[in-house]
């Protein structure tokens, strides 16, 4: 990558926010998701903040959301959707396994086609097309990529385009070709709810983010949070979920988050590898889109759901776009999370060999 590019792309995960420029963010959000529900959109809170953001962000207007507000608000989101995993929920769960496994064979697949893609058709390097191609955390991937040698930039920007591109693409292409019904909630239609149901809900956010970063696990923030409140709800402790005006504020704080990675970064000398970012993910949509085809055909489960569960978006979008759409949430949040951990442990091992291997079969 040239260094012109190096100059004008900012980091677009560590950069900061002052107060006026989140509260920018999230005014903007908050009317985007308002239009977008006035529209009859799905998931409007999210994708409308991401519109409006990400539209200032291309017009020059400094936004950015803070990394604890951020992280507060997926914590709200991982509640919310551990909630989906009722006792009831415990029976199917085996019924999973093939697609899990084929899960695994479509990520071989799809790292190939995109590596491939990035590597010889935009000219990256190795590991900087091996990295942009893996669709797991924006954060883990371009950590672990400039690690081993890649344009730290460039990936996290491929990332940022990717995760945007799929919330923005999946919903609205479903939506036209299956229709949409809004659902009756993304949260509990009151305001407040029980105490104690509460102090529950309180305990498994706040403990699961902590139990999550302390075993370093991918994700933490949203994975430590559901995984405390399935537990809580698979073994019926409590059935209730966040009050929907805390899940909608947690959308547009999500939203504005992605839609302001662009802050501050020139159309010109990032636009081949927007562009590069695009075509990538289009190739990793058909084959999700392959994939799910042909597992839905063996294992006879919604074809929906699985295209859902393969497609290559961040979790946390891909779980509230299955929510917005009827969705099994708990199949396609569980095929996401272990995406993303796959992805994480064995990716560097993978990358460590093929360079070793290329580095004797050049010798």
């Amino acid at each position: 990558m040239s260094s012109k590019l190096d100059k004008q792309t900012h980091d677009l995960e560590q950069s900061p926010a002052t107060l006026r420029a989140m509260a920018l963010a999230l005014l903007l959000g908050a009317v985007g998701g308002y239009l977008f529900l006035l529209l009859s959109f799905p998931l409007p809170w999210m994708l409308g903040a991401m519109f409006t953001n990400t539209l200032a962000s291309l017009c020059g207007l400094r936004v950015a959301v803070s990394r604890t507000v951020r992280l507060v608000m997926i914590a709200v989101i991982g509640v919310l959707l551990g909630s989906a995993f009722s006792p009831a929920i415990a029976q199917q769960i085996t019924d999973w396994i093939t697609s899990l496994l084929l899960l695994s064979v479509f990520l071989v697949a799809l790292g190939f086609a995109a590596t491939y893609f990035f590597n010889r058709v935009a000219g990256y390097d190795p590991a900087t097309a091996y990295f942009s191609s893996m669709p797991a955390g924006l954060t883990e991937m371009t950590i672990i990529g400039t690690e081993f040698g890649g344009n730290e930039r460039t990936i996290a920007f491929s990332h940022t385009v990717r995760v945007l591109l799929v919330a923005f693409l999946v919903p609205l292409t479903m939506t036209l070709l299956l229709g949409y019904q809004r659902p009756e909630s993304l949260g509990s239609p009151g305001t407040t709810i029980d105490p104690t149901d509460a102090a529950v809900l309180i305990i498994c956010g706040v403990l699961g983010v902590w139990g999550a970063v302390r075993l370093k696990l991918p994700a933490a923030a949203l994975v430590g949070p559901l995984a405390l409140s399935g537990l809580t709800h698979l073994a019926g402790v409590t059935s209730s979920y966040p009050p929907l005006v805390l899940v909608s504020a947690a959308q547009v704080v999500l939203g504005s988050a992605v839609g302001s990675r662009f802050a501050g970064v020139e159309l010109k000398p990032i636009a081949s590898v927007a562009a590069a970012a695009a075509v990538s993910t289009i190739i990793m949509l058909g084959l999700a889109g392959i994939f799910a085809y042909l597992t839905a055909v063996w294992t006879g489960l919604p074809l929906t759901a699985l295209f859902l569960s393969f497609s290559p978006g961040g979790v946390t979008e891909m779980s509230l776009i299955a929510l917005a759409l009827n969705q099994d949430i708990a199949f396609v949040t569980t095929h996401h999370i272990a995406r993303i951990c796959v992805i994480v442990v064995i990716a560097p091992t993978v990358f460590s060999f093929l360079k070793r291997f290329s580095g004797r079969t050049a010798s």
